[in-house]
């Protein structure tokens, strides 16, 4: 129960933020003039792009919720951590956007279809999926899925005996253990930061070849009595 609250609370912390980031992006493109005034008017400038850029997140995350919820599941679901996925779900969200609004126009006014709203819209696509993946989808199904730690699999050895010389002694050869590819496979799925700590982490000494003499039944004192 605590893990689906907490999971929960992180797709709508993501959520937040994307939409506080695509509705800054969207003011500014739509109002890029705005930053452009003289020093006397930048308070009152800064002030309206932020109330612009509220109001615009209040819209874009009441439109994009249910859509989110459903690349937010689908991605708990598979454990889905890489940025592609997020940055393209945040595309795919703002066209469906674009659309909505191209097919609320009225006929005989001015239409929202041209290159420039494009643009805009798959920039705030962008953005707005690259700042959900910051805030929770690189996070996504650590509940479930984590990690597992390095297993200490045995070493293997092999003893072969000297052919050349009768002297009796063994030579034992041990080889590392297999490498984690379970460990391996899942890295790419680890969190930016969980990477860092992973590539410092410090494996356990594995020693290469090590000799050990027997004496050997044959060569021993009381055989030869």
């Amino acid at each position: 129960m605590l893990r689906l609250i907490g999971t929960l609370a992180r797709i709508v912390f993501g959520l937040t933020l994307a939409s506080l980031a695509a509705g800054l992006v969207t003011v500014l493109f739509i109002d890029i003039g705005a930053l452009s005034g003289t020093t006397g008017q930048w308070p009152k400038t800064l002030t309206e792009v932020i109330d612009l850029a509220l109001l615009a997140a209040t819209h874009i995350g009441i439109f994009s919720s249910a859509f989110v919820l459903i690349a937010a599941l689908i991605g708990e679901w598979f454990s889905i951590r890489a940025l592609s996925y997020y940055l393209l779900a945040g595309i795919v969200i703002a066209l469906l956007g674009f659309s909505a609004q191209y097919a609320s126009e009225v006929a005989g006014q001015p239409t929202i279809f041209n290159n420039y709203a494009i643009k805009t819209f798959l920039t705030v696509g962008f953005f707005g999926g690259f700042v959900y993946w910051l805030a929770a989808g690189q996070f996504t199904g650590r509940g479930h899925d984590p990690t597992p730690p390095l297993a200490d699999v045995p070493a293997t050895e092999t003893t072969a005996r000297r052919a050349d010389k009768g002297d009796g002694v063994s030579v034992v050869i041990t080889r590392p253990p297999a490498a984690d590819t379970t460990a391996d496979r899942r890295l790419w799925r680890m969190p930016a930061l969980e990477r860092l700590k992973f590539a410092k982490r410090d494996g356990s000494a594995v020693p290469g070849v090590t000799h050990a003499a027997v004496a050997d039944d044959d060569t021993s004192p009381s055989s030869r009595d």
